[in-house]
């Protein structure tokens, strides 16, 4: 999950408190997907967006209660509006707020109607007579997608909604009343937001560089870390916004390879490929498939990508087109193997580049070298390099590491030729 700190706000941002409840949920047996999706539409919005994750007891829930209240003007509820003994949520509420429950009997009737067309029985359940039962003085807030009916309150200039756990009637119901709603009461300066995708160097790295810029006040920045890359995010004041995203682009321009979160580095290298009219083989060693696995996962990747060869063994490196006197002499885990990979993978193939990898994933040693170290070649026109790394990481980190060097070793070289065609 994103982590964004709250702190202290000057800025007169509106504030809105998630609390999910369900012993279900800080068990970890279950995931809560209500908080993001809260956060995912306010936070771009401007909105102060913070959580409490609570069981179900009837004390902590009141405690989350209070403490929402106090740093919130919305405080939206999640989870606990069900029949069953664990449903604690209304009845927190009624003391919560000093008033008695009370049936609402038009809910109560849409909620036996719904029920008598899915079972098509006439007997309804006193049990499910709870999920329209609300604090006096409730506002009412429908279910369309499951049963319980959720609630709204007003304490003071607070404003609290309740809503059933379930994701699909949480978000429903959010989307058709609670959003609508807290976007007309509150006129909250739309921000603007801006997206980088960044490979190849440490989220460690990329705040360093970022917090040395000087981050406006009215910018908040946002990092996330998911292997190996790193995303980041700019949320804030337009004009602020886009004069700050300039300066990072430009100071971290050797590592942004996307501005859309849903862009992949495979996605970007064929970009690049068919704008070039180039075509690509892959001979794989130590990734064992990863690579071409990362290449192929791109709609349409037929049209440069010609195909390749896992050449685990020796045996098949050399049939592949490696000199058995290149692995006597200097192993399969070198610089000259890599090369040769390349090469006999383009030959192969008949594509303008060929690419290799080769290896040692771990745990345990191979020729004497240590797990972790491993080598990338590239066979492009009339030149073949290789390129060393040691990072021992694990065989799965390693695989999908050495898969995102060889693809960035690769755009970036691309994107240094001239028309011509050479680099």
């Amino acid at each position: 999950m994103e982590i964004v700190s709250m702190g202290d706000s000057d800025m007169g941002e509106k504030r809105v408190a998630v609390v999910v409840m369900g012993e279900e949920i800080v068990s970890g047996f279950s995931q809560d997907k209500n908080f993001i999706y809260v956060a995912q539409k306010l936070y771009p919005l401007g909105y102060r967006v913070y959580c409490q994750f609570v069981g179900d007891d009837e004390t902590e829930i009141k405690s989350a209660l209070e403490n929402a209240e106090r740093f919130a003007d919305v405080i939206i509820c999640s989870g606990g509006l069900g029949s069953t003994k664990d449903d604690k949520t209304r009845f927190v509420a009624s003391e919560y707020f000093g008033v008695p429950l009370k049936e609402d009997q038009k809910a109560i009737e849409e909620i036996f109607q719904r029920y008598k067309r899915r079972t098509g029985k006439e007997v309804f359940p006193d049990v499910l007579r709870l999920q329209g039962t609300f604090p006096v003085g409730a506002e009412p807030i429908p279910n369309h997608v499951g049963s319980a009916f959720g609630f709204k309150m007003r304490k003071h200039k607070k404003l609290f909604y309740f809503l059933p756990g379930v994701p699909a009637e949480f978000s429903f119901m959010f989307d058709g009343f609670v959003h609508k709603e807290i976007l007309d009461l509150y006129e909250v300066k739309k921000k603007g937001e801006r997206i980088f995708k960044i490979f190849g160097v440490t989220e460690t790295y990329v705040e360093r560089e970022i917090e040395n810029m000087g981050i406006p006040p009215s910018v908040r920045v946002s990092y996330l870390p998911r292997f190996p890359e790193v995303i980041i995010k700019l949320f804030g004041e337009e004009e602020s916004l886009y004069s700050f995203a300039l300066k990072v682009k430009e100071r971290l321009k050797d590592y942004i390879y996307a501005e859309d979160e849903r862009k992949t580095l495979s996605e970007v290298l064929g970009e690049i490929l068919k704008s070039k009219k180039m075509t690509l083989a892959v001979a794989e060693s130590l990734t064992g498939g990863e690579l071409m696995n990362f290449i192929t996962d791109v709609p349409g990747a037929s049209e440069y990508f010609k195909g390749g060869e896992i050449v685990y063994s020796n045996e098949a490196k050399i049939k592949l087109g490696v000199k058995k006197e290149t692995i006597e002499n200097f192993g399969v885990v070198s610089h000259e193997c890599a090369k040769e990979l390349s090469e006999s993978v383009r030959e192969r193939f008949g594509t303008d580049i060929g690419i290799s990898t080769t290896g040692v994933a771990g745990p345990e040693p191979l020729e004497g070298k240590s797990p972790g170290l491993f080598y990338i070649g590239v066979s492009f026109e009339d030149e073949t390099e290789s390129y060393e790394f040691r990072f021992n990481i694990g065989r799965k980190n390693v695989k999908i590491l050495a898969s995102f060097l060889a693809m960035k070793i690769l755009k970036d070289k691309l994107k240094n030729t001239t028309d011509s065609g050479k680099l």
